[in-house]
C-alpha cells in the first residue's frame, strides 16, 4: 500500500481494503485445485488437505487470518455476512444466499434495505496504526511468497521448499491488494 505513513482507514479506506481482500480470498478459495471434503457452505467448511496443494492452502489460510484478525475489525458488526462485496467465498458464491446491506460511496457507508446507515467502528488511532502494519507486513510475506517463489530460495522455503504457480487472477489480486 503506498504512503510513507501507516494511518487508520477511512470507512472507505476500509471498505476498499476489504473489498480486495474478499476477492483476493474468492480466487484462492474457489480455485478448482482447492479440494473440500464435503461441499462447502457459507457458515462452514472443511479443506481436504491431502487433496489440495499446500501452498495453496497455506496461502489462503494465511490471506484468510490477515482478513479476519486485521481487515474485518475495521468493518461494522455482521458485514461480511450481510454485504456481497466483503462475504466469505462460499456465501459470495451462493446464488441463494440473501443479501441485506449494499454499500453507498456516496456517504462512505453500509445501508439496508430501508436506507439505514450502519456504523463503523470507532478505534484508537493506535489500534488503527497496529492493525494497518499488521496488513502491511502480512500483505509484504503473501506478496514474496506468490509473486516471487520461482525466483526467490526464501519465498520458495516458505513453501517448502518448492515453487508454486498460483496463477495470473492471484497474482493479479495480490498486487491490487497488497501494492508495494
Amino acid at each position: 500500500m503506498p504512503g510513507d505513513q501507516i494511518k487508520h482507514p477511512s470507512p472507505a479506506e476500509a471498505f476498499e481494503l476489504a473489498t480486495k481482500h474478499a476477492a483476493l480470498l474468492r480466487a484462492l478459495f474457489l480455485d478448482p485445485r482447492y479440494r473440500y471434503l464435503q461441499p462447502p457452505t457459507a457458515e462452514f467448511i472443511k479443506p481436504d488437505t491431502d487433496q489440495t496443494p499446500l501452498p495453496l492452502f497455506f496461502v489462503a489460510d494465511f490471506v484468510q487470518e490477515t482478513y479476519i484478525n486485521y481487515v474485518i475489525p475495521f468493518l461494522p458488526a455482521g458485514a461480511t455476512r450481510k454485504c456481497k462485496a466483503v462475504a466469505n467465498p462460499w456465501a459470495w458464491n451462493d446464488p441463494n444466499y440473501t443479501w441485506e446491506w449494499e454499500w453507498d460511496a456516496q456517504t462512505s457507508t453500509f445501508k439496508d434495505a430501508e436506507g439505514k446507515a450502519h456504523e463503523f467502528p470507532k478505534h484508537s488511532d493506535k489500534f488503527g496504526v497496529e492493525k494497518m502494519g499488521d496488513v502491511f507486513s502480512r500483505g509484504f510475506m503473501t506478496s514474496k511468497i506468490v509473486l516471487e517463489n520461482a525466483t526467490d530460495m526464501k519465498a520458495r522455503l516458505m513453501l517448502g521448499g518448492k515453487t508454486f504457480d498460483f496463477g495470473e487472477e492471484v497474482a493479479r489480486l495480490v498486487k491490487d491488494t497488497y501494492p508495494m
